[in-house]
């Protein structure tokens, strides 16, 4: 009985540790993964596919969220276009490495309308689409998890030419990437 009392702890410091281990960051030199994101659409003036791309070290990005910045938008049929301001926004809930890649939990809000504003830190912007100009508009929510291979990104297609584009990759010991990520750079 007594043994069972004094192991019991134990076993529950060691769990404790190991979950915390999963989530800290890699000594200098350790091997370590990283999650590449992508937004992209096609850029309203020029017609060239646009957007933003960026990366998060795995054990940074439990909880982390990003706002993309304003961007426009246009759906043209025959001779007359329709402008939309996108405003967009990711959450990952939670990410986690597995054996074959990395397991992640993500919450995405894409929305295009008539107008948008966004603050960041002390910097506000804002983009409107006047008003006799047709708009466009579309909300869209998305929670979903999802499993990446390293190196084989996964897609989740919108309204209007709109992407988002995920991908983990391991680094080596000197953070140079062992699985590319074929995702565009803008």
């Amino acid at each position: 009985m007594y043994r069972f009392l004094l192991l019991f702890p134990l076993v529950g410091l060691v769990s404790a540790l190991s979950g915390c281990a999963a989530s800290r960051a890699p000594a200098p030199g350790e091997p370590s993964v990283q999650v590449v994101n992508v937004l992209s659409w096609d850029n309203a003036l020029s017609g060239k596919r646009d957007g933003l791309r960026s990366a998060w070290p795995l054990h940074r990005l439990r909880g982390h969220g990003e706002e993309f910045p304003l961007a426009q938008v246009k759906q043209c049929q025959g001779t007359v276009c329709s402008w939309g301001v996108l405003k967009a926004g990711r959450t990952i809930r939670s990410a986690q490495a597995t054996e074959q890649g990395v397991r992640v939990d993500l919450v995405l809000d894409v929305d295009v309308a008539r107008n948008h504003a966004q603050r960041t830190g002390p910097q506000q912007a804002a983009v409107n689409i006047p008003a006799d100009v047709p708009a466009l508009a579309a909300q869209r929510h998305v929670e979903r998890s999802v499993d990446l291979a390293y190196g084989k990104p996964a897609r989740i297609d919108f309204d209007f030419g709109i992407a988002y584009d995920i991908c983990a990759e391991r680094l080596d010991g000197a953070g140079k990437p062992v699985d590319t990520c074929p995702l565009p750079y803008f």
